[in-house]
């Protein structure tokens, strides 16, 4: 890999006499303008990129150093997409792998969203040996599994040394995950043991719906299709639990998220059901919102701060391995109690 990226160095009359075009064209559609360029001329320009690897002049720099070692202790974060920048599940996670590389002296690079990626120059720019060491890829289970994205992904497993996967699986890579079936589990099992068992589920549709249903069917509860509802942010939330109340009058809700029960907490409100004496609520995620609400939220705990650790202990280690010997770590999960789900009679 080192010998391919530190060879001839490719430059903008390469790109252009590849792609037929003038110089001038191959930089308007690097830079977005100043001129228009037709989609076809500018796809014919982006195959070029893309085949013959070019990346921006000031990296070039970089590479006719011959130096491997430009890198240094950086690495890189991909996202599967731009909500996770205001999600503060996702914003704790990303906190926790700055703290632990911070401390083992490592540097975030960048943060860049999956789909821009799809764009060669910037692909090029920064999935590169002379430019990260490692790459994190955070939640890409939720890009669509297409052959082109499937293969993009592929692509920079194959071009980055360490990758390690936080929330997801890859095929021959390390991992960093919770148990999405036992959290759901968890939030469902406690409603129902306490005699609730007239349950809905507002939640990602992802395997928290499996967990839920598992413990319906422990409960001997009939699962209804119907019941569940599909969410992943506040708004959302508040808008299921609308249409749930409108068809159904639930005892027990789940949310699959802490921010689809503070919508839901807002929507029973209006709704003058009383949380947690007419409707019991619990939750996955314990974020810091989730001990403030009111009632606060009984929530299944993620601990995020481990994550990051284990993330970042991964690409760092000596002992870094891929391919066959790859792993996945299992963050433990426990059901925090709190007023949302627990009644007393005054």
């Amino acid at each position: 890999m080192t010998e391919q990226f530190n060879s001839k160095i490719i430059t903008q009359e390469d790109v252009a006499r590849k792609a037929g075009v003038s110089r001038s064209i191959v930089s308007y559609v690097i830079n977005n303008g100043p001129r228009k360029v037709s989609e076809a001329t500018r796809n014919r320009v982006l195959s070029a990129i893309k085949e013959l690897e070019y990346r921006p002049n000031k990296h070039a720099q970089m590479l006719s150093s011959a130096d491997d070692t430009v890198a240094g202790k950086y690495i890189g974060i991909v996202l599967a997409g731009k909500h996770m920048f205001k999600r503060p599940y996702y914003g704790s996670i990303l906190a926790s792998i700055h703290e632990y590389a911070h401390e083992r002296d490592w540097h975030i690079r960048f943060i860049r969203v999956f789909d821009e990626f799809n764009n060669p120059t910037l692909f090029n720019e920064l999935i590169h040996p002379n430019e990260i060491t490692g790459v994190i890829l955070l939640g890409l289970d939720q890009v669509s599994q297409t052959p082109d994205n499937n293969a993009l992904i592929q692509a920079i497993v194959d071009r980055v040394e360490r990758v390690v996967c936080v929330e997801w699986e890859w095929s021959g890579v390390p991992s960093i995950q919770f148990d999405l079936q036992k959290a759901a589990y968890k939030a469902t099992n406690h409603l129902l043991i306490s005699g609730h068992h007239q349950a809905a589920y507002i939640g990602p549709q992802d395997r928290r719906v499996l967990g839920f249903q598992q413990a319906l069917w422990e409960n001997q509860i009939a699962i209804e299709t119907r019941l569940i509802y599909s969410a992943s942010e506040m708004q959302e939330g508040y808008d299921r639990c609308k249409q749930l109340l409108d068809a159904y009058s639930p005892n027990a809700i789940v949310a699959g998220t802490d921010e689809v029960a503070v919508g839901i907490l807002k929507c029973l409100n209006e709704h003058q059901i009383v949380v947690p004496k007419d409707v019991v609520l619990s939750s996955i995620d314990n974020i810091d919102l989730s001990r403030f609400t009111i009632p606060s939220l009984t929530t299944v705990d993620i601990p995020r701060d481990q994550i990051g650790f284990h993330a970042i202990d991964i690409l760092v280690s000596d002992n870094y391995r891929r391919g066959a010997a790859a792993f996945a770590i299992t963050v433990p999960t426990q059901l925090v109690i709190r007023g949302s789900s627990v009644y007393q009679d005054t």
